[in-house]
């Protein structure tokens, strides 16, 4: 890590514990302001980092800037969650394909299981209640556990801890906040589907350190 690096990651860290701080108080003006700010953070950091891996960087930070637009939109007055779950499918895709030449057969097989197990338990209930809002909720919702999952299995199929703990954090979020709409209100509410999030970004940034 070079030394702007750590200086934005410690800024992003930073701005994250503002934004939880400001969800938890339900402080909209706070989390307009911070969750992008941690976003735009880590991208710093991504593009700071010492690393001779250009093309996988340049997923991290294309996927950092699909979830910077996600954020940005969930945060408007008038917010469509059709187009910020979107945007969140594409940031997932993006942080899958950039760890996909580091998976290990073995240990991807490991975490499918994992996460088959984790999905029959709660991916049902959330699919189904978003059909119900509307058909096409639905299948968006069902995109974004789908590559959530993937993203998760794939960092964990990495052998690297501080990535398959980034992509495990991922996962959580998205079933936290899907779970939170579309089932029942989830265990932490929205401050914790923030702290989860930006927990797996980090991993996924410190990931392109290593």
């Amino acid at each position: 890590m070079t030394v702007a690096a750590d200086f934005l990651l410690g800024l992003a860290l930073v701005a994250a514990l503002i934004d939880w701080w400001g969800v938890a108080r339900h402080r909209v003006s706070v989390e307009f302001i911070a969750k992008p700010l941690v976003d735009i953070a880590l991208i710093g950091t991504a593009l700071a980092i010492d690393t001779p891996q250009d093309v996988t960087r340049g997923l991290i930070v294309a996927a950092l800037g699909a979830a910077l637009v996600g954020d940005v939109v969930l945060s408007t007055p008038d917010a469509r969650f059709e187009a910020g779950i979107l945007a969140t499918v594409v940031s997932h895709v993006l942080f899958a394909a950039s760890l996909v030449e580091e998976v290990e057969l073995a240990t991807a097989v490991v975490a499918v299981l994992l996460y088959v197990g984790i999905g029959i338990g709660a991916a049902p209930q959330i699919i189904d209640g978003a059909r119900r809002q509307h058909p096409a909720i639905g299948v968006l919702v069902a995109g974004a556990l789908f590559t959530a999952g993937l993203l998760g299995i794939f960092a964990a199929g990495t052998g690297v801890l501080v990535a398959a703990i980034g992509g495990g954090f991922f996962f959580a979020s998205t079933a936290l906040v899907t779970w939170n709409r579309f089932v029942a209100p989830a265990p932490g509410g929205n401050a914790l589907v923030h702290a989860t999030d930006h927990l797996g970004q980090v991993g996924l940034v410190l990931w392109l350190a290593t």
